[in-house]
């Protein structure tokens, strides 16, 4: 095959790593920038006086309160101290540290960086420096090819979960006397799919045995990799292999879950060696946009800076939680998201150009409760966590109950209340005494909202929450039927007094409505990872229509698609321990190809 080096990259064996034009400090006064934090954009203003920065202070964001809180309060001192928008500072919050430093870089003109590459004839071009694509090059550069990584955003790391990894016949299940069995996960794997297709009868799927039987023979080494280097829990209990805390419970201890942050340092730090020698080298804010194709082989990448070509090309460009493109053709029409700015199925439209073939797509794991209000707009901002929470009512647009609401105390029932927001509108009802008494006991109703300000404030909006002296008033208000959610009530009444519900058998946490003023939220499905993704066989090569590996092309990470793998299931730590997984699997088999190793 023909190889062809583009101009970006000629230039690259010509000049320095990384041009970087630092301007004088501007004249005094009050600039404002922009970055990229979590969320997305991300904006500042930045006081210049006697020509030093003198405060900074955050204006907008867009990322997930409970976890960017530090960063907020910490970076902005930080660069103003020393002086320097690129001082070192750990707050955990990765993204939102970056996009401030970006933002404030940018108010100050300190942003003209002209990336260029020192590497001209890379073997593997990994795209994304997530998890995933970490992993990948990690284990590519051990076979002694020379790797370089397309990073959309401004800093490496990705999407990481809940931070849960599963391991079987790992290290950490041996420290705590815990048996397992590969063949275990199948038999837990088909066990699930029945409870799923039980409750979705009609719909047709398979996954993939194969890709199954070696990530049960893969993980437990996986997760050991990651304990060795270091990666850290945040207690004995954390670091215990257990049970999932939201989903259906396996037939083995098997979950841990550490530190997220952490997950990526210790992989990244397994990396930097290779960077170091000039191996391996990571282009920040360079999002691929298409592949290059030879024929049906994939040859490279293309990016708005140039054309970069290897002989073999990873996708490890995450999921498509944020893309309304194509959440909206597989899955939901209304809906929020965790996920990040940039999980927005490059990769995986990128590969479908290449010939590959999309499956499972109209799967994912969606999560009760989001709120869509209009400053918020697709990020998930404001949420209702309904797993065991006292009194809440669910009702449809027809006023209809359908759920348990809280289903078993095992939470073994979660995913199955959970897939009614898949099914189309989903109203949260209480009244005033119920929020009266949830006051009393600490318990606010939206995720967070410790003195209720959210509340009141999305009260007086009424744009996701409504209220009416009647339930006739309030139902008009949410666009419900109001003859339809009267009968519901008044039905659900009874059963609160008698302690049980006779329609769909819910006991716990019932607490009649007395009237007073009455609420309805209306919530969407918020999505944190998507579970659908391009096929690829055994050695992580992306297939075609025909089941053949598309030559040069693969992938790993959240792009191969939970499902692809377990079928319709939510396996705790499926997600974070196949960045790992996979990305051992195809950087090993890419840079086997490249390298003529095969």
């Amino acid at each position: 095959m023909k190889k062809v080096v583009s101009l970006i990259l000629m230039l690259a064996m010509m000049l320095s790593l990384t041009s970087f034009a630092v301007a004088e400090m501007p004249a005094d006064g009050v600039y404002e920038g922009k970055g990229n934090g979590f969320g997305g954009e991300l904006k500042v203003s930045v006081t210049v006086a006697d020509g030093k920065i003198a405060d900074i202070q955050v204006i907008s964001h867009n990322d997930t309160p409970g976890f960017c809180e530090k960063a907020l309060d910490v970076v902005p001192g930080a660069i103003k101290d020393a002086q320097d928008p690129d001082v070192e500072v750990n707050t955990g919050a990765s993204f939102t540290q970056a996009g401030i430093k970006a933002a404030v870089k940018n108010a100050l003109g300190l942003d003209k960086e002209e990336v260029l590459c020192p590497i001209s004839d890379p073997d593997v071009l990994v795209v994304g420096a997530g998890v995933a694509g970490l992993r990948t090059a990690v284990e590519a550069c051990k076979y002694g090819a020379k790797v370089v990584i397309l990073e959309k955003t401004n800093t490496y790391g990705g999407t990481i979960g809940g931070g849960t990894l599963i391991g079987i016949n790992s290290k950490l299940q041996a420290e705590y006397g815990i048996k397992d069995d590969y063949d275990l996960l199948a038999q837990d794997v088909e066990r699930l799919n029945a409870g799923y297709r039980e409750r979705n009868p009609g719909i047709e799927y398979t996954w993939n045995t194969e890709l199954l039987d070696y990530f049960a023979h893969t993980c437990g080494s996986e997760v050991d990799y990651v304990v060795e280097l270091g990666v850290q829990f945040a207690s004995d209990k954390n670091r215990r292999p257990s049970q999932p805390t939201l989903y259906e419970p396996l037939s083995v201890d098997r979950i841990s879950s550490c530190v997220r942050t952490s997950l990526t340092d210790v992989i990244y730090g397994e990396l930097e060696p290779y960077i170091t020698a000039g191996q391996c080298y990571i282009v920040y804010e360079t999002p691929a946009t298409d592949l290059i194709m030879d024929g049906a082989a994939v040859v490279g990448a293309k990016t708005d800076k140039g054309d970069f070509y290897a002989k073999s090309t990873v996708l490890c460009t995450g999921g498509y939680g944020r893309s309304e493109e194509l959440v909206t053709r597989f899955n939901f029409k209304n809906f929020t998201t965790t996920s990040n700015w940039f999980t927005t199925g490059d990769g995986m439209l990128m590969a479908e150009r290449a010939g590959g073939v999309l499956s499972n797509m109209d799967f994912l794991t969606a999560y009760a409760g989001g709120l869509k209000t209009p400053e918020g707009g697709l990020t998930k901002t404001l949420s209702i966590r309904v797993k065991d929470f006292p009194y809440l009512v669910f009702v449809n647009a027809e006023g209809n109950r359908f759920v348990d609401e809280l289903g078993k105390e095992d939470g073994s029932s979660y995913d199955a209340i959970t897939s009614w927001w898949a099914k189309g509108e989903v109203y949260i009802m209480v009244d005033q005494a119920m929020v009266d008494d949830l006051k009393a006991k600490n318990m606010p109703i939206i995720t967070g909202d410790a003195n209720w300000a959210n509340f009141d404030d999305q009260l007086a909006k009424g744009n996701v929450l409504f209220g009416g002296s009647t339930i006739e008033e309030v139902a008009a208000k949410a666009g419900i039927n109001a003859e339809n959610l009267k009968k519901t009530i008044d039905k659900y009444n009874g059963y609160a007094e008698k302690g049980y519900d006779e329609e769909f058998g819910r006991t716990r946490l019932m607490k009649a409505f007395t009237g007073g003023t009455y609420y309805i939220f209306e919530t969407t499905p918020y999505i944190m990872i998507t579970e659908g993704g391009p096929l690829m066989n055994t050695k992580g090569q992306v297939i075609n229509a025909q089941g053949e590996g598309i030559v040069g092309l693969y992938q790993a990470g959240e792009i191969v698609g939970t499902a692809n793998v377990f079928g319709r299931t939510t396996i705790g730590g499926a997600g974070n321990t196949g960045n790992l997984v996979w990305g051992k699997l195809a950087g090993e088999n890419a840079a086997k190809f490249a390298l003529g190793l095969e």
